[in-house]
């Protein structure tokens, strides 16, 4: 479908080509923040554990409702383990009356899912009913996760196991460093918001960041150290992303120069 919109400028020069293809029916894959709010879960079983690991993973606000005769090992293990509010009970509508920013079902009870998800839907409440994907607002895929780092593959609700063999194979193609990569690339960049802490230097950050993760591999970003941040950080303002060699030669003559000025002080 096109438009023939006149407030819509045409560029000449432009080529559709170069543009990602649209896919419809995908979801919108989110990394959903839910730190310190509340969140429902009906249901203690097998799926319900799956469910809680996701969410301690996520530091959220827990409250689980379900009758004790339902809780599966792992349920009761981590309600011990865990500060999670905990209703022994079936649900209830009442339960509702707290605003949770999501609420998940996890029970064998079609009649009492359907109606959870139709009373989330009336007050504009985020919902997933397990195995229900006609009554989930957002799905859970087969999560990799490796310290800061995590991955997520989605089919879209169509084949949870093979979702599951497909993370495992990504996972097992990553480099044993990735993990350790991220968490030093995540330091750099908190210490370049302090060197340029300005909105408008958001898109030069940018840039430059992806420009290093691009000239320096896996094992090179895992292992940087203090004083390799600081020189790569000083070719911040001119845009300049020095690569390993450059850098460490510059670092090592720096710690000779500081180890002379020491013994000449002695």
């Amino acid at each position: 479908m096109t438009t023939t919109d006149p407030h819509i400028p045409t560029f000449p020069d432009e080529d559709p080509s170069t543009y990602p293809p649209i896919q419809p029916g995908g979801s919108l894959i989110l990394a959903w923040q839910v730190r310190n709010k509340p969140v429902l879960l009906v249901g203690g079983g097998n799926v319900a554990a799956t469910r809680l690991v996701h969410l301690l993973n996520a530091d959220a606000l827990i409250t689980l409702i379900c009758p004790p005769s339902g809780l599966h090992p792992e349920t009761a293990y981590r309600l011990k383990t865990h500060p999670i509010t905990y209703i022994p009970r079936t649900f209830e509508p009442q339960d509702l009356s707290t605003t949770y920013s999501l609420v998940l079902t996890a029970i064998d009870d079609p009649i009492a899912s359907t109606e959870i998800y139709t009373l989330c839907k009336g007050m504009n409440i985020p919902v997933n009913v397990a195995d229900v994907p006609p009554e989930c607002d957002f799905y859970f895929g087969s999560v990799h996760r490796d310290g800061p780092l995590q991955i997520m593959v989605s089919t879209g609700g169509n084949g949870p196991k093979l979702a599951a063999m497909i993370r495992r194979k990504v996972a097992d193609s990553l480099p044993k460093e990735t993990a350790g990569a991220v968490v030093k690339v995540g330091e750099l960049r908190r210490k370049l918001r302090v060197l340029a802490p300005g909105k408008g230097d958001g898109a030069k950050r940018m840039e430059w960041m992806s420009r290093v993760c691009e000239v320096w591999g896996f094992e090179e970003l895992a292992g940087l150290t203090e004083g390799e941040m600081e020189v790569l950080l000083e070719g911040y303002e001119g845009g300049i992303v020095r690569g390993v060699g450059e850098v460490r030669l510059l670092v090592s003559v720096r710690e000779g120069e500081r180890e002379d000025d020491a013994l000449e002080g002695v």
